[in-house]
This record gives structure tokens, sequence and C-alpha cells, in this order.
């Protein structure tokens, strides 16, 4: 099932907002691979995908939390590495399945396709609600297309 944006996960910023609706979306295509039956060599790019946008997202957070003078600014950094530290721990026995197989990712152990699907949710959704959610009133008090 896909993981749809609602208004609740709005920071009141169209930048950080339209990043976190990208990503979304980046995780629904990654489910889609699961159960479309196609080539883990499509699953890799897609976790490629990803984590290149995570990257390029969570520096535009970044830049915007010191313009903001946010003070977890460096808990909400540390909080960006672990999760970038989560994806590639994740995707490493994909890699090294997609080295020896030529299967399909639906192909791919359950308990690996769960593992990953329920990270990249959780990782996203609880982000999101848990530590950007905190931006929301200093963004507020900027206009909705504040980008430092």
């Amino acid at each position: 099932m896909a993981v749809v944006w609602r208004q609740a996960l709005s920071v009141s910023n169209n930048l950080i907002d339209a990043d976190h609706q990208h990503l979304l979306s980046l995780i629904n295509t990654f489910e889609d691979i699961f159960t479309a039956d196609r080539p883990i060599g499509d699953l890799l790019a897609a976790i490629g995908e990803l984590r290149d946008y995570t990257h390029a997202h969570f520096a535009r957070e970044e830049r915007i939390m010191l313009a903001l003078r946010y003070h977890k600014y460096d808990q909400h950094k540390l909080a960006h590495a672990r999760l970038i530290e989560q994806l590639d721990l994740a995707a490493k026995p994909l890699r090294e399945l997609g080295e020896v197989l030529s299967a399909t990712a639906a192909a791919l152990p359950e308990e690996i396709r769960d593992s990953l699907v329920g990270l990249l949710r959780q990782w996203l959704i609880e982000h999101i609600l848990g530590e950007d959610l905190q931006l929301k009133p200093l963004l507020a008090e900027q206009s909705k297309n504040f980008a430092p």
C-alpha cells in the first residue's frame, strides 16, 4: 500500500514539503519494484536514487536550519547521518545478492523485503513527525518559499 502525503506532515515550507513528497514517491516506487517482479538492478538503482535525493534533501534542510538558527541543529544533523547509515546498512544485503543473483526483486527473501520496506517507511515518517515538525513554528514565521 502506497504511503500518501497528508497535510499533517507539512512543516510550512514549500521546499522541504516538496522534498518530503518526493521522498515518499521514491519509497512508493521502491515498493512497486518488489510487487512488479522487476530485476534486482532496478531495485538497486531505486535505492541509489533514494540515497542521492536524501543527501540533497538533508543538505537543503540543514541550510534552512542554520539560517533559522535552529537550536537543535547538531542533534538533527546527527539524526540525518544516522538515517543515511541505516539506509546503507539495509541496502548492503541487496547489493550482495544482486551480484550473485539474476533474479527479480520479488524473488528476494521476504524478510529482506519486509525489513527494507519497513525501514524506509518508518524512518521517513518518523523523522518527519519526530524531528522535522519541530521546525514548523520557526518556518511558520517565514514565507512559505523561504530558502537561504
